[in-house]
């Protein structure tokens, strides 16, 4: 491919490789590599280096457990390191004097899998490909970060190390430092340091809920799109769901039975522990209903069950999203967000009509007939079904209803809030159950990148791409995801919307589930 160089960014100079449309860089280190006795270290500067690197490759991505390879969210089976700070550029500016919108996505995965990678299909490209996003305008960053128990371990010994008495949020915080490496390097490709948008979905999107929340990342951007997650409900002591985030010294617990599973006496002793051995060691499973045979053991191989994701450190988060929201105590940034409705893709259902209420009976307690009315079962069928929305709701959905309510509430920026309807042409080769307007379903729409998928799309899948992509584009450019020969979206105002529907021909309404997620508003209230 053609190489195009690049003036020198901080570390050094970079030459990148043609995209579909512009330029690409790719694997740019944005911090030191996080081995040997920087593992579980906040992340440090990059190295500079001499002459010009080349930039033509992806890097290896974040150590990890694999899903089945026949699943929707099989991340692809790619070289991997712990070895992987690395960020991805793509740019359709003439130079570096152009001031175009940044667009920075945190990929989804659990905080357990996945990476910038992401081949729809078996030696694939990747679907966040950032080249038709660059085309329409932006400069689009994706970026790597450490995952599971190497990004988010917290431990008594880590705490002690850390001069700020916290541990845990170091995935989260290679996420601040790639944004801050944005703030101090993206003018050289064309982007505005000043108008940054961050944007994810499901785990990338529960990131941006912290982003939002953190004093670490106030000032590195200035909007966030949000798709399906983001941790609004209150803080707990154990949260085997992924809808409540730990508090640091339940946190330290469970990182104690890890090293007491290990043998190890010091940290200099874990540090030196090999990533499969630490991956698989034997501790008790995470408390939390069913939906942990998907994220936990179930899924990706024995001692997994036990998964580490953001905590309440006290210092890189202060409180839960959800109350620092509430007390207008979060960056003050714009904010579009939404969830789809059929986000129990991926995740087990109760199988029986009495496990179903027995669940609801020890877990929801006096509301469970509340439960029972809008997550209605009569059957076996109908249980697996409602449980696999309830559990929707609770790991995503009302959450993004909720953080367009906080942010409407106690921010000055506009929000615009969606659902997701779209039913998406998934063939039958896929191990989920369910399937219809899947978790994810926004992922190839955004980035213009249908092909990824070897799926049945249609004319309107095409159309449905070009329309979402520029209110993504339009919403990072300036705010409003309105535009030109764009149906329109109105601002979101609170309890009654409004909600833009996606779908093949997109319109606004009324939002859909309020009567459930009412009934989480109670059960996260208690």
């Amino acid at each position: 491919m053609p190489v195009i160089e690049l003036a020198s960014t901080v570390q050094g100079r970079l030459s990148g490789i043609r995209s579909r449309t512009g330029a690409a860089f790719l694997g740019i280190p944005y911090a030191a590599p996080p081995v040997g006795p920087l593992r579980w270290r906040p992340p440090q500067p990059a190295p500079e280096w001499e002459g010009v690197r080349a930039a033509n490759r992806f890097s290896a991505v974040a150590r990890q457990p694999l899903p089945a390879a026949n699943s929707l969210y099989f991340p692809g089976d790619l070289p991997q390191s712990e070895d992987c700070l690395t960020l991805n550029v793509w740019t359709n500016a003439e130079n570096g004097t152009e001031r175009r919108p940044v667009m920075v996505w945190f990929h989804l995965g659990a905080f357990i899998f996945g990476s910038t990678r992401w081949p729809g299909r078996p030696g694939g490209e990747t679907v966040f490909d950032g080249a038709h996003l660059a085309e329409l305008g932006a400069v689009v960053v994706t970026v790597n970060y450490r995952l599971n128990r190497l990004g988010f371990l917290a431990h008594p010994w880590l705490t002690a190390e850390s001069e700020h008495g916290a541990s845990g949020n170091y995935g989260f915080m290679d996420q601040v430092a790639a944004l801050e490496w944005v703030r101090d390097n993206i003018a050289e490709f064309g982007g505005d340091p000043e108008n940054v948008t961050i944007f994810g979905l499901s785990a990338g999107s529960a990131s941006c809920s912290l982003h939002i929340a953190s004093p670490l990342s106030r000032g590195l951007f200035q909007r966030a799109i949000a798709s399906s997650g983001g941790f609004m409900a209150p803080a707990a002591k154990d949260s085997g769901i992924f809808d409540r985030l730990l508090t640091l010294d339940e946190a330290e617990k469970r990182g104690s039975a890890l090293t007491d599973a290990l043998r190890v006496e010091d940290m200099d002793a874990l540090r030196r522990v090999p990533f499969e051995t630490l991956l698989t060691a034997p501790v008790p499973a995470a408390p939390g209903p069913w939906v942990m045979e998907a994220l936990g053991g179930g899924g990706f191989g024995e001692g997994v069950a036990d998964t580490q994701y953001p905590i309440v450190d006290g210092y890189a988060l202060p409180d839960s999203p959800g109350a620092i929201i509430a007390a207008g105590r979060h960056n003050d940034v714009g904010l579009m967000t939404g969830s789809t409705l059929d986000d129990d893709t991926g995740l087990p259902g109760i199988n029986t009509l009495a496990e179903y209420r027995t669940y609801l009976r020890a877990d929801m307690g006096a509301l469970a007939d509340d439960a029972l009315a809008v997550y209605v079962a009569h059957d076996d069928t109908s249980a697996y079904g409602a449980s696999g929305d309830l559990i929707a709701d609770r790991v995503f959905g009302w959450h993004n209803w909720s953080m367009a309510r906080g942010l409407a509430a106690n921010g000055s920026k506009p929000v615009f809030y969606y659902d997701w309807t779209q039913a998406l042409p998934i063939p039958a080769t896929y191990v989920e159950r369910r399937r219809g307007a899947a978790h994810g379903a926004e992922m190839p729409y955004i980035f213009g990148t249908l092909d990824a998928y070897d799926w049945p799309w249609s004319d309107a899948d095409a159309r449905l791409s070009d329309i979402l992509s520029r209110y993504w584009f339009n919403f990072a450019k300036a705010g409003d995801p309105n535009g030109e020969h764009l149906p329109l979206w109105p601002a979101f105002e609170g309890e009654h919307g409004p909600a833009m529907q996606i779908a093949h021909e997109p319109k606004a309404g009324t939002p859909t589930r309020r009567d459930r997620f009412a009934i989480l508003d109670l059960y996260y209230g208690r």
